[in-house]
């Protein structure tokens, strides 16, 4: 969606603050709106209240984001609500793997589970199957191959699979674009953002103070990240999704292969003593 000449933004803030069994609960609340107005003359509304709240030991945020889209004459388009809530401990802001859709059922849980399991067509832990893994200095306990998803992304140029060394069990997947996607548009609302967003029932955690980085928290130790512009020397924009339990298998494979490696040479160098002796 590309952005023309109406962009409004809306910011309030408030702080309460209440103490409870001399813990003290502190909660901040924001909201914010914008209005954005489409090539087609169509006008998109987007209002969102925000809740942080926490009582010295865990943190729980709240977010309520109403997307609303008329036509040039007012007409009412189309009309979305989404709620999110995270809860983490205190200090582990970074990384919180608590990612749940406010009012989702226990069978929604088990179903929406799935959609943790992999990126891009592939499934976190499978076996990879490659006759052209190839090694990758910036990743030097994986080994990389390129592949191509059931679904490619629009404007996406290249797709890579990195796996552990031995068992080749996937544990990261790419997908790299060499030109910025949309590079005109409101980062922080940028489709990608927002696909993601809708994806996982989360929403994203920017990294950076001044480059456009999020990584969303989708659960059972999995992350995605994705860097809008500038991400490398050969890519602008870059999607990145990773098993923190496999990057662990796949160091221990890694230290494994070294070991061997070792012990092997030893034997060699042995051999060839015993060898040389045996002919003197």
């Amino acid at each position: 969606m590309t952005v023309a000449s109406l962009a409004a933004t809306l910011a309030l803030i408030g702080f309460a603050a209440a103490s409870c069994d001399e813990k003290k609960d502190v909660s901040q609340k924001s909201s914010e709106a914008s209005i954005v107005t489409n090539d087609n003359g169509s006008v998109a509304r987007t209002y969102t209240e925000s809740t942080v709240t926490t009582n010295g030991n865990m943190v729980t945020e709240r977010r309520r984001e109403t997307r609303t889209t008329l036509d040039a004459d007012g007409n009412m388009l189309e009309s979305s609500t989404s709620e999110y809530a995270q809860s983490y401990p205190v200090g582990e802001e970074g990384m919180s793997a608590f990612a749940t859709r406010i009012g989702e059922k226990d069978g929604e849980k088990a179903s929406d589970a799935k959609k943790e399991d992999g990126f891009l067509g592939l499934k976190f832990g499978d076996v990879f199957e490659s006759t052209n893994f190839v090694a990758d200095a910036d990743e030097p306990t994986l080994l990389r191959a390129e592949f191509t998803p059931k679904k490619a992304l629009a404007g996406f140029d290249d797709y890579y699979v990195y796996v552990t060394p031995t068992t080749h069990k996937v544990v990261k997947v790419y997908a790299c674009a060499k030109e910025a996607i949309d590079p005109g548009t409101s980062w922080k609302r940028h489709y990608l953002i927002e696909a993601l967003e809708k994806r996982y029932n989360t929403w994203a955690r920017p990294r950076s103070w001044c480059r456009p980085i999020y990584t969303f928290a989708v659960g059972s130790g999995r992350f995605v990240t994705a860097c809008l512009y500038g991400a490398s020397r050969d890519y602008e924009t870059v999607l990145v999704a990773w098993d923190d339990a496999l990057l662990t298998t796949a160091a221990d494979e890694t230290e494994a292969i070294r070991l061997e490696a070792r012990k092997n040479a030893v034997e060699k160098r042995k051999a060839r003593i015993d060898d040389a002796a045996s002919a003197f």
